[in-house]
């Protein structure tokens, strides 16, 4: 069954590349740029999975998260971030973030885990 994921990444050249990694994968692939266009997108369709980068403009990742929670919309999500330690940190007390991605990182791991999240949340 086809699964929707949602990239919220302010730098292009990551979410072209997540969006390669996620359809080659047979997956449908939603796109923002900010926290903001990603909660107006959700209104309209629920990911099954997201990949948020922690540092955003406009709307971070925890706020966007926070925003969701706020809403009891419990979306399974990666946070990526070059600063790991803090966004472990400022993310650990969500119950729906389940992995943080150093960036850059590995597009075979970055695969696994997606496809591995995906297999667990359906």
């Amino acid at each position: 069954m086809k699964k929707t994921v949602m990239i919220v990444d302010d730098q292009m050249g990551i979410r072209m590349l997540l969006e390669e990694v996620v359809k080659a994968e047979g997956h449908e692939v939603m796109t923002a740029e900010n926290g903001k266009d990603a909660l107006d997108k959700i209104k309209q369709k629920r990911p099954d999975l997201m990949l948020i980068d922690y540092k955003l403009p406009i709307m971070d990742g925890p706020t966007l998260l926070t925003h969701l929670e706020e809403q009891g919309e419990n979306i399974p999500a990666i946070m990526m971030s070059g600063l790991v330690e803090e966004a472990t940190l400022h993310t650990e007390r969500f119950e729906q973030v389940k992995e943080v991605f150093a960036k850059p990182f590995d597009v075979d791991e970055a695969r696994e885990h997606i496809n591995r999240l995906l297999r667990e949340e359906s």
